[in-house]
């Protein structure tokens, strides 16, 4: 019989998911062993899985990308399996996976119990699911954070938008298992999912369990043809545009003289840091799908 720890994150949404957690409580009484847990304050939802591990076997995170995120990093090598109820604002892993965003049908899926194992990406000593941005996209979603009372995809065009005017291109070092080249960008993303800012597809190819990263590179372009080639984003076509360019890698590793805005699964990463060396472990989460 799996035990089931239910992982909530009261500030999912900006604070309005309690209403969500209200109804998933209820819900529990379907499962012959599961207990809703809440954290406390950003960042504490890893200890307090860490102290669940030894009494569970399915550890649910309710929340956004970076309440997965928090879960999962304490899962590791722990011979444990992760569930999501997606609650936050783009639950961009849940599309690559295939979880549905309302309530009932998730909490199906957790039910069934089928699973799959997917890679799990490492950047210097942090992990992340979904994707890794250097540059526009951790200035677009630092800019996002602070429209926390806007729907999910307002806040992300709005916050490229701001992005659009106030980015700067950046000198960066690629080293990859096949060759070192310097590059000048206006972004740099290790893709192992599909979709980031909730509607936008950085890397509509992406395959999560391939072993393999897609760097989706973005030379500098002038600044009024953004919004177009945002657009191209948004319907999956990223390819056509002759200034963004995809590679599958395993390993790289990225060397900055000046480090730009960083987000990891969402969430703006601040590091003093300029060298970033970033790899798979492949296989490395079993997730209810």
């Amino acid at each position: 019989m799996r035990r089931y720890a239910f992982i909530y994150n009261p500030a999912a949404r900006n604070g309005r998911s309690q209403s969500t957690a209200n109804r998933l409580e209820e819900k529990l009484s379907e499962l012959d062993h599961a207990q809703l847990f809440r954290s406390e304050t950003k960042g504490d939802i890893a200890f307090l899985v860490e102290d669940l591990v030894h009494d569970y076997d399915v550890f649910v995170a309710c929340g956004g990308d970076g309440t997965v995120q928090e879960v999962a990093s304490a899962l590791i090598g722990a011979n444990k399996i992760m569930g999501i109820i997606p609650m936050g604002t783009g639950n961009d892993l849940c599309k690559t996976l295939g979880i549905p965003t309302d309530l009932n049908d998730a909490f199906e899926v957790i039910k069934k119990g089928q699973s799959r194992t997917i890679d799990v990406g490492q950047c210097n000593e942090d992990v992340f699911l979904n994707s890794l941005g250097f540059g526009f996209d951790g200035l677009t979603n630092s800019f996002a954070l602070e429209l926390k009372q806007w729907p999910s995809i307002f806040r992300y065009v709005i916050g490229a938008l701001r992005a659009t005017i106030s980015h700067k291109p950046f000198n960066v070092k690629v080293t990859t298992e096949e060759d070192t080249y310097y590059q000048k960008l206006m972004m740099i993303t290790l893709a192992n999912g599909r979709v980031e800012g909730g509607s936008f597809w950085v890397a509509p190819g992406a395959d999560i369990s391939d072993g393999k990263l897609e760097m989706v590179a973005i030379k500098p372009i002038q600044k009024w043809l953004i919004p177009f080639l945002l657009i191209f984003f948004l319907i999956k076509k990223s390819g056509w545009i002759p200034h963004v360019k995809i590679k599958k890698v395993s390993d790289v590793t990225l060397s900055f003289n000046e480090t730009p805005e960083i987000h990891a699964d969402g969430e703006v990463i601040t590091s003093e840091e300029n060298i970033f060396s970033i790899s798979l472990i492949p296989k490395g989460l079993e997730v209810l799908v």
